[in-house]
C-alpha cells in the first residue's frame, strides 16, 4: 500500500491527535479537520504532510473540495458529553454535513462505539459480538449511545445509496496517557468511589489499538462492522487496582441495589433531568457483567494488542 491522503475529522480530539500522528508515522498525508485552528498541536505547523482545515463540520465551505482530494476519510468527530441537543448537533448534524460533502464512491472509515449495542437487554455473562443486538431508534439509552447508534445507521444507509465503501469500527472505552477514567468504573464522589460492579470485563481499547485499527482500515478496505478492543480486558476490580490516584475510599455497591432507586426516580423526575446512573437502562448497560469479542478485528485487520493490561496502564501513567 502506497502513501495515502487521509482526511480526518475531529482531528483535535484525543483519538484524532493520535490518529494524525499514526498516519504520519506510516507516511500518509493528512488533512486535519478541526473546529478551531488554535487547537492544532504545535508540531503540526512544521509538518508539510499535515494540512489543517478549521471550521465547524456543519458549516465548512471548504469541506467538499477537501473531501474530493482525499483517498480515504476517517470520520472521528462526535460529541462525548453535553445535553441531547448538543450531542445531536455535534454528532448527527455534523455527520450529515460530512456525508453531503463526500463525492459518490468515497471510501470512509467511521469511528463508531461499543455503546451502540443494546447491552441493557443482554443476558448476564453474554458475549458481545458484531452480530449482537443494536440500540434501535426508540431505545432509552444515554444521549451519547443514542446519537452514536443513530450516527452509525446514517452512515450505513448513506453508504448503500451513494456507493461509499465504508468500514465501521466500534471502539471500546479508549484509554491511554492523560485519559484513564471511564464510566464503567463507578461513581466518584470526592474522596469516595462507589464501585457498582466487580465482575464482568470492561470493553477497553488502548489508544494504540484504536489508531492501529483506523490506519489499517484506511490502508486495507474491510467490510462489516468491527469491534475494536484490546486482548486483555480487565474486570473493574483489576482496573482500579492498577489505577494511580484512585479515590482513597472505594465502596463496593452492587448496581442491582441501586436499581430500585433508579426506577423510583424515573417515575418522579423527567428522564432528561436524571443523571445516567439513575436511569434504569443506563445503569444496567454500564454495569451488567458481560464479555466482549474482538476476533473479527484480529482476522480482518490483522491487529492484536500484544501487551498486557498492566503493561499498558504502567506506560499510560508514566
Amino acid at each position: 500500500m502506497g502513501a495515502l491522503t487521509l482526511l480526518i475529522t475531529g482531528a483535535a480530539g484525543y483519538v484524532g491527535r493520535h490518529s494524525v500522528a499514526a498516519a504520519r508515522a506510516r507516511g500518509h498525508a493528512v488533512i486535519a479537520v478541526l473546529r478551531d485552528a488554535s487547537a492544532a498541536p504545535e508540531s503540526w505547523r512544521d509538518d508539510a504532510g499535515i494540512t489543517v482545515i478549521a471550521g465547524d463540520l456543519t458549516d465548512c465551505p471548504t469541506l467538499p473540495a477537501a473531501c474530493a482530494s482525499a483517498d480515504v476519510v476517517l470520520h472521528l468527530a462526535a460529541s462525548l458529553s453535553g445535553d441531547a441537543t448538543r450531542q445531536a448537533r455535534d454528532t448527527l448534524q455534523a455527520t450529515r454535513s460530512l456525508l453531503a460533502a463526500l463525492p459518490d464512491g468515497t471510501r470512509l472509515v467511521h469511528m463508531s462505539s461499543m455503546a451502540v449495542y443494546d447491552m441493557a437487554h443482554a443476558d448476564p455473562g453474554a458475549m458481545i459480538t458484531e452480530s449482537s443486538a443494536l440500540l434501535d431508534a426508540g431505545a432509552k439509552a444515554d444521549a451519547y449511545a443514542t446519537n452514536k447508534a443513530a450516527q452509525e445507521r446514517l452512515v450505513s444507509d448513506t453508504a448503500k445509496t451513494r456507493g461509499h465503501g465504508v468500514t465501521i469500527l466500534r471502539a471500546g472505552a479508549v484509554f491511554g496517557p492523560d485519559r484513564l477514567w471511564n464510566a464503567h468504573l463507578g461513581l466518584a464522589l470526592g474522596p469516595v468511589l462507589l464501585r457498582l460492579a466487580g465482575r464482568g470485563e470492561i470493553p477497553l481499547c488502548h489508544i494504540s489499538t484504536c489508531t492501529g485499527a483506523l490506519i489499517k482500515a484506511a490502508e486495507h478496505p474491510a467490510t462489516g462492522p468491527i469491534n475494536v478492543l484490546d486482548e486483555d480486558l480487565p474486570t473493574r476490580q483489576r482496573y482500579l487496582a492498577n489505577l494511580a490516584g484512585t479515590p482513597p475510599l472505594v465502596l463496593p455497591l452492587n448496581w442491582r441495589w441501586v436499581m430500585p432507586l433508579a426506577r423510583l426516580s424515573a417515575t418522579v423526575l423527567p428522564r432528561h433531568r436524571l443523571p445516567g446512573l439513575l436511569r434504569p437502562e443506563v445503569l444496567r448497560a454500564r454495569f451488567l457483567p458481560l464479555c466482549y469479542d474482538n476476533s473479527r478485528m484480529r482476522e480482518t485487520l490483522g491487529l492484536r494488542q500484544a501487551k498486557s493490561f498492566e503493561a499498558l496502564m504502567h506506560e499510560a501513567q508514566g
